[in-house]
């Protein structure tokens, strides 16, 4: 018998330790910090879908298995793309534009757009999180380097795309460089697996040029005013 409660008793305080690690193990939602100095561009960060959308949408290569993470995980993603890529654009956009000028599967212009749009206040970077999962080791095994190489496919993944990896270490978020982009896909190497993050960095114009019709438009209405005001005033004079 006391055999019996023993071995409960160590049952449960394996279940418990492992709780414990796991929910120490959790990512919090962090705090929004500022933008590096001298950065001037608007940073955008899209509408976060749930959880469970996230793993309605994303499939992973063979040997590994999605799972569903948790909605604060969800939060805390959408806060570290606010302070790790949005909020350091020309580091980001430097480090990850030295990968792909060694990497041809990757766009360098995608990425070195990135990391010019910092000191130009007329530009907008917009980040779209397009899946958050827990990616698990189902018979995949570690490369030589000690890495796991992992294909997720997202089907609004497009090869000219910017693509920036986030990975939770257990103790932090750290940001992975992709070794390739394809349409529907983006593989990459971790030395760990949990919860993991696909981001979509994309550059654009706040400020707009006139289409030549506007243009010409505008001209004839400026020209229209001006030959108004002439008229009045010439009544005002000879009258």
């Amino acid at each position: 018998m006391k055999r019996k409660v023993l071995a409960l008793l160590s049952a449960l305080t394996v279940m418990v330790s492992a709780s414990m690690t796991a929910f120490a193990a959790s990512p919090t939602v962090p705090t929004t910090e500022a933008p590096a100095p001298g950065q001037v561009a608007t940073t955008v960060v899209t509408e976060m879908k749930t959880a469970t959308e996230y793993t309605s949408v994303t499939t992973v290569s063979e040997g590994f298995t999605v799972t569903t993470v948790s909605q604060t995980i969800v939060q805390s993603v959408a806060v570290t793309v606010q302070n790790q890529l949005l909020n350091n654009l020309a580091s980001v956009g430097a480090s990850f534009m030295e990968a792909a000028s060694a990497n041809t599967q990757l766009s360098t212009s995608s990425y070195s757009s990135i990391a010019s749009a910092a000191a130009d206040p007329t530009k907008r970077v917009t980040a779209s999180v397009v899946s958050v999962v827990e990616v698990n080791a189902q018979s995949a095994t570690k490369a030589a380097n000690g890495n796991y190489v992992v294909t997720m496919n997202v089907s609004s993944i497009t090869r000219n795309d910017a693509i920036a990896i986030l990975h939770y270490t257990g103790s932090a978020w750290e940001t992975i460089i992709p070794t390739n982009v394809a349409n529907g896909s983006v593989t990459f190497e971790t030395a760990s697996l949990s919860p993991i993050s696909i981001v979509k960095l994309e550059v654009e114009s706040l400020v707009t040029a006139p289409k030549t019709g506007e243009t010409a438009a505008a001209a004839a209405v400026v020209m229209i005013f001006g030959m108004a005001g002439a008229i009045f005033c010439g009544k005002k004079y000879f009258g």
